[in-house]
């Protein structure tokens, strides 16, 4: 007797456990091996113009963290000065008062 390969598709299925990260990592797998096969496609041209593109799109996200970094320490000195402006203010006025 012959066996069908529905039959034998589901005896091997049954027979394998199957988790989260079993059928994560068959993911990745395979979308690595597209990635790899389609860069591996790309003419030298195209792979250098993309290389740049990708290091500018890091410089230009390093660098507005950078900034907006310096821009909250900025507003932190700004806010410890307005603080010390209120309070020299309530000194005087109690003072005087």
């Amino acid at each position: 007797m012959k066996k069908n390969k529905k039959a034998k598709a589901a005896k091997t299925k049954a027979g394998k456990k199957t988790s989260l990260l079993g059928g994560a990592t068959k993911s990745l797998r395979k979308l690595g091996r597209g990635t790899a096969n389609g860069i591996g496609g790309l003419s030298t041209t195209s792979k250098v113009v993309g290389g740049a593109a990708l290091v500018a799109l890091g410089l230009s996200y390093f660098n507005k963290r950078r900034n907006n970094t310096a821009a909250a320490t900025a507003k932190t000195s700004a806010a410890t000065a307005a603080e010390q402006s209120l309070s020299a203010m309530d000194d005087r006025d109690e003072d005087q008062v």
